[in-house]
């Protein structure tokens, strides 16, 4: 790794200094998501990271949900940081990224959404 991109990524060398191979990561992810809802922001671009793909009947991507980027920003993709304010009504990513806290940001905005979200997928 040449540029660890700390300031977006929130990963130092210590980190992942005597972290598991790409391709066991990339089984245990494939493992874990097989028959599964996959909830993210923009996850597509974790996805794409991995070499990945996932069925688009079981995603669900806070930043394409279109009913949601309507209320939230007129329709063009809303950020992370955003949807954590005005759906959850607090404050996220103020200091160094943290992935864990944009999960759960995430799960807590699609778990507010789910029945709504999951409604109109049958649409």
């Amino acid at each position: 790794v040449v540029d660890y991109r700390t300031h977006v990524s929130g990963i130092r060398p210590k980190d992942i200094d005597n972290g598991e191979p790409f391709g066991a990561v990339q089984r245990e992810v494939i493992n874990l998501l097989k028959g599964r809802i996959l909830v993210g922001h923009s996850v597509t671009n974790d996805l794409k990271v991995l070499h990945l793909k996932h069925p688009y009947r079981d995603t669900r991507d806070t930043s394409k949900y279109p009913p949601l980027s309507k209320r939230v920003s007129g329709g063009s993709t809303p950020s992370l940081k955003t949807l954590a304010r005005v759906v959850l009504g607090i404050n996220i990513q103020d200091g160094e990224h943290c992935s864990v806290e944009d999960a759960r940001a995430t799960m807590r905005i699609y778990n507010k959404l789910s029945h709504d979200w999951e409604k109109y997928l049958k649409q």
